[in-house]
């Protein structure tokens, strides 16, 4: 990272430039503000909804009557699985990291909801390195960089056209998935409603 081999790091060091957000994340027992400010204790309420915007979490946050001052129960099961990602996102963000790992973490939420927020990555961390790992190529497919996995093994890597034109994977994939057989593309509702960890 930065040049640097990550083993040189000093491990504190290290962990405050990289934030992760997983497909299934935790929230804890208190607000939705206390459970942001996990990404930045000092952060304002105005500087939390910038983050809720940029992850897409502010449509919901503002139907709230509490707002940012809404409960959370623990684990977040009063939320769907899309909102809790996407507040998980928030929070990522707030922290303003080096490097983002996103792992499958929009997998609850619709394609459209899903590229608003890769399009506010561009505007709130442009300087950020994020590394998306997704069955959904719509996901990864501005990337400059893809790495097609197949049996725990690279299968290929490259651009977006470039993998249609050589990675059979790839290709079959994309095909299945914009014919509609084979990407998660249900209305925002229904996919926040929806349980999470669906797979291809």
């Amino acid at each position: 990272m930065g040049g640097v081999d990550v083993r040189a790091y000093d491990l504190e060091a290290l962990r405050d430039n990289v934030a992760v957000v997983l497909q299934k994340n935790v929230l804890f027992s208190g607000t939705i503000a206390e459970n942001l400010r996990w990404g930045n204790e000092h952060a304002t309420d105005e500087e939390l909804m910038d983050a809720c915007r940029a992850a897409a979490a502010d449509e919901f946050v503002n139907q709230l009557a509490d707002g940012l001052n809404a409960r959370v129960e623990r684990g977040g099961v009063n939320f769907s699985g899309g909102q809790k990602q996407r507040l998980c996102i928030a929070r990522a963000l707030l922290k303003r990291p080096r490097v983002l790992i996103l792992d499958d973490s929009t997998s609850a939420v619709d394609t459209a909801t899903d590229a608003r927020i890769r399009e506010a990555f561009r505007t709130y961390i442009p300087g950020t390195t994020k590394i998306i790992i997704a069955q959904r190529i719509s996901s990864v497919v501005d990337a400059g960089r893809i790495i097609v996995l197949s049996g725990g093994r690279v299968n290929g890597a490259g651009t977006h056209d470039e993998l249609l034109e050589t990675n059979e994977i790839y290709r079959s994939v994309f095909e299945s998935q914009a014919e509609g057989t084979g990407d998660f593309d249900v209305p925002s509702a229904a996919a926040d409603d929806a349980a999470t960890g669906k797979e291809a």
